[in-house]
């Protein structure tokens, strides 16, 4: 749909509204309720979901992983992911859930000295805020940094944990969370203990290079859920 090219009648443009600033100039009645009612043909009511913290971070976390199985940007992959991680992170309100669980990524992290904490967390999220922000690294003349994008693998791996802390006994255990930490325990097989990971279907030989065969059991698991609650009245 076309918006008219013109402005409320007597005004040219934004710019000759008799304001202080610009953002007062958005504040006058006739422009704010223009930009309302073409907002609202743009974007219909119809189109308005409701979305609860927790579940931004899992559908953030979810696409990241799809996107990590589809071999796709790695720099879209560490955002989502670090968004998601963000929120969950704040859900850990007591330090002492944060020292239970390990979690590598929180400030809180009990590994960490006191005085190296902010040091610490800093470096963790180094990446995730140079793709963020910008204000900070133009006034320090930094424009680029050495992306390890191997780091995404460990920030999916803590973000599904935080995801399975928080929500309990309501936790959903999604074929893209499932074929991660399968992927995980063929990636490096020697850091986990016994069956601490389980491959996604025991007797395959899958190298964890191959991307594909991840994504299409994930699709299979997708179109057939009835495996997973099998396997859940199982264990």
């Amino acid at each position: 749909m076309r918006l008219p090219a013109t402005y409320p009648r007597g005004y040219a443009s934004v710019a000759t509204l008799p304001a202080a600033s610009l953002d007062d100039r958005f504040e006058h009645p006739r422009i704010r309720n223009y930009f309302s009612f073409h907002f609202l043909l743009i974007f219909p009511s119809s189109m308005k979901i409701a979305v609860s913290k927790i579940a931004a971070a899992k559908s953030q976390l979810l696409e990241a992983s799809n996107l990590f199985f589809e071999e796709r940007d790695p720099v879209s992959i560490h955002t989502l992911t670090c968004a998601a991680l963000q929120i969950l992170h704040d859900h850990f309100e007591d330090i002492g859930q944060v020292w239970d669980h390990n979690l590598i990524f929180h400030y809180d992290l009990i590994y960490i000295k006191d005085e190296y904490r902010k040091q610490y967390f800093d470096k963790a999220r180094e990446a995730a805020n140079f793709f963020k922000h910008t204000d900070r690294d133009l006034k320090t003349g930094k424009t680029s940094i050495e992306f390890n994008t191997e780091e995404n693998a460990f920030y999916i791996f803590e973000a599904s944990r935080c995801l399975r802390i928080i929500e309990g006994s309501n936790y959903v255990f999604h074929p893209e969370f499932r074929a991660f930490v399968c992927w995980l325990g063929l990636k490096y097989p020697n850091w986990f203990k016994g069956n601490a990971i389980k491959l996604l279907f025991s007797g395959k030989d899958v190298s964890p290079d191959n991307y594909k065969y991840f994504r299409d059991a994930i699709g299979y698991l997708k179109a057939n859920p009835s495996l997973m609650l099998d396997e859940r009245r199982s264990e």
